[in-house]
Formats: structure tokens, C-alpha cells, sequence
């Protein structure tokens, strides 16, 4: 009987990229639960056997999505201050930073039941990895703008934790208006306000 293919490291760096992509887009289309390990299995043309050598669970093939789409957030946001070292600068950064939360909603939306029924399959210690530090994210975004504050550090924080919150009304806000718009030009104007 002939021995089955060993994947080479290439090969499982390239399978588990191919996943987590797919793994994106089912979570955003379908949802966590709906999302069956047989499918992602079928769309990138692997067995069942070679998802369990790279990944023991399902669960664990979305914390390292989630893991990842973080991670490539924050590099995006603090590259954006790190080439514009501006108050516009900053600006544009948050404003593409709630175009990412809009496109995923499962990075802000983590009370709904699916992304409950993700997060309650999860050990204590992967909970606490995915749990973004966002105060400590700030004071890295604006380290890497080189931007001083008008205001209390605390408060500068609260009202852009609250400015981001808004994502919640878009709903409520796409009825009457364009919520992006209203989105960039209260992002503008308080910026403006927070930094000097």
C-alpha cells in the first residue's frame, strides 16, 4: 500500500494561509457555527485528516484567524501614523480602522450568540490573547504619530473608544444618511480637538 504525501512545511504554511482566508470569509458570510469543518475542507482541496494535523479544532483554525486579521490591523493603523505623523494622519487611521470593523463585524460585535458560541469553546488563556488591549494600542498609535494630546490621556481615549462605538447605530444611521461619511467628518473634528 503506498504511503501517503508528507506536506512539507511550505505546503502547510500555504494550506493553513488558504484556510484562515476562508476561514474569514465564512465567518463574515455564514457565522462561526455554520461554518463546517468539511466545507473549508472541500473549498481548499485537503482531507479532514491533513485539517486536524494543522489543526486540532475548529475553534482553533478561528483563533488563529482572529489572531491574525488582529495583528495585521494594528500594523496597518500604526503604519498609517508611522508615515504620517499628523493629526490627518491619525484621522485617517481611524477612519480605516472602522472600515475594517464594518467589513468584520465579529471584531466589535463579540455579544452575539455565534461569536459566544466560538469564544465559550476557547480555553481561559486563548480568551485572554484574542482580548485586544485597546488603551495600550492607543498609546502605541500615538507613540508612532508622534502626536501630543490637549487633554487627559484617559479621556482622549474615551472619546475615541466612544467615536468607534458609533459602528453600533450604522443601522439607525444608513436609513438617512451615509454612516461613513458621518463617520470621517466627527473623526475630523475631533481629532482636531484632541491633539495639539
Amino acid at each position: 500500500m503506498p504511503s501517503k504525501p508528507v506536506l512539507s512545511d511550505a505546503d502547510k504554511t500555504a494550506i493553513r494561509q488558504k484556510l484562515e482566508e476562508l476561514c474569514e470569509k465564512c465567518w463574515i458570510t455564514q457565522g462561526y457555527k455554520k461554518t463546517g469543518i468539511k466545507y473549508l475542507c472541500d473549498q481548499t482541496a485537503i482531507s479532514v485528516g491533513t485539517f486536524y494535523t494543522l489543526y486540532p479544532t475548529k475553534e482553533d483554525l478561528f483563533f488563529e484567524t482572529i489572531r491574525s486579521i488582529q495583528k495585521k490591523l494594528t500594523e496597518k493603523v500604526l503604519d498609517i501614523n508611522r508615515n504620517s505623523r499628523t493629526k490627518e494622519g491619525f484621522a485617517q487611521s481611524m477612519k480605516s480602522l472602522f472600515r475594517e470593523y464594518d467589513s468584520k463585524p465579529f471584531l466589535y460585535n463579540v455579544n452575539t450568540p455565534d461569536f459566544q458560541s466560538f469564544i465559550t469553546k476557547l480555553p481561559e488563556d486563548a480568551i485572554q490573547k484574542i482580548k485586544l488591549d485597546s488603551f495600550d494600542f492607543f498609546r502605541q498609535v500615538i507613540h508612532a504619530a508622534n502626536l501630543r494630546l490637549k487633554m487627559e490621556e484617559s479621556q482622549a481615549y474615551g472619546i475615541l473608544s466612544a467615536l468607534l462605538s458609533t459602528i453600533n447605530a450604522k443601522e439607525t444611521l444608513s436609513v438617512t444618511c451615509d454612516y461613513f461619511t458621518v463617520f470621517d467628518f466627527m473623526t475630523d473634528r475631533l481629532v482636531a480637538d484632541i491633539f495639539e
